[in-house]
């Protein structure tokens, strides 16, 4: 089956989002997907892995939509002033235009690392923002936004030190007054790290309508799920139609070059398709 890419600006509350639909060239849309990706550098890791996923699924029969959270890539904005609020009604605007779609598909998140955080809090207002969700799909989840402000601070410290150059000053410090901290290159704001702090992905879950489906993947050498990530497998394979699997692979999001997991790749088209009906 070919693939058709069309890529465009729409405007959410004046700010441009810049993004691309992955969609069947010739044959019905049997579902749509939005994707939401990793913060940062994360981000660009899983690029082009995303990318490959993203015309798997339009090659299936399933439309895909990748954008850009304003202050990222190439949509309109400074990252030192994007807002974890803005970026949430991003994902809405772009969950009413796959609502529009030719046929009304039905309609499947997934979210990537700090991706997840944001795709599960979109489903769980899924009801109240015009329907329900047929699945969402963690992919190495963030447990929560104070998580990510740890894990960025932490990565920080190490460039430092391995640099020998002068310590930043603590991101604690320059968020209390107001201002941006830096993390290698990408700024966050004292506004976006007030608001993660209230991001909670088994909060999201809780609130997440039951008929959703859930596919939860842990890439890692590890054979077993970590302790921290008990609650969250409990929640998931609670559900009906739902999986939580480990796979062996390298972590997509953390490698210095581009890394394309075809494991992982391929557990996410399984799961959709099955979840197609």
């Amino acid at each position: 089956m070919g693939i058709l890419e069309q890529s465009g600006y729409i405007d959410v509350s004046g700010r441009a989002i810049y993004g691309t639909h992955y969609l069947p060239a010739d044959a019905p849309l049997r579902a749509a997907l939005l994707l939401a990706e990793p913060f940062g550098e994360e981000k660009r890791c899983a690029f082009r892995m995303l990318v490959r996923l993203a015309r798997q699924l339009a090659a299936r029969g399933v439309a895909v939509m990748r954008y850009d959270a304003s202050g990222t890539g190439d949509s309109a904005g400074k990252h030192g002033e994007a807002e974890w609020r803005h970026w949430q009604d991003e994902l809405a605007a772009q969950i009413a235009l796959a609502r529009e779609l030719p046929g009304k598909p039905p309609l499947m998140l997934a979210g990537a690392r700090a991706g997840a955080l944001l795709a599960a809090e979109a489903a769980s207002r899924a009801t109240a923002t015009g329907g329900c969700l047929r699945a969402l799909i963690l992919l190495e989840p963030l447990l929560s936004g104070d998580e990510l402000l740890r894990d960025l601070e932490r990565r920080q410290k190490i460039k430092d030190m391995m640099s020998g150059g002068a310590k930043n000053a603590a991101a604690a410090e320059l968020w209390s007054a107001g201002q941006a901290a830096d993390f290698g290159g990408f700024l966050v704001g004292s506004a976006m790290a007030e608001q993660l702090r209230a991001a909670q992905l088994l909060t999201s879950l809780a609130a997440t309508p039951a008929d959703c489906a859930l596919q939860l993947l842990r890439v890692s050498g590890a054979k077993n799920f970590p302790p921290a990530w008990q609650d969250l497998v409990a929640a998931v394979t609670a559900r009906a139609g739902s999986s939580a699997q480990v796979i062996a692979d390298k972590p997509f999001w953390g490698q210095l070059d581009y890394y394309e997991s075809d494991v992982v790749i391929d557990a996410v088209t399984d799961f959709v398709v099955s979840h197609i009906g």
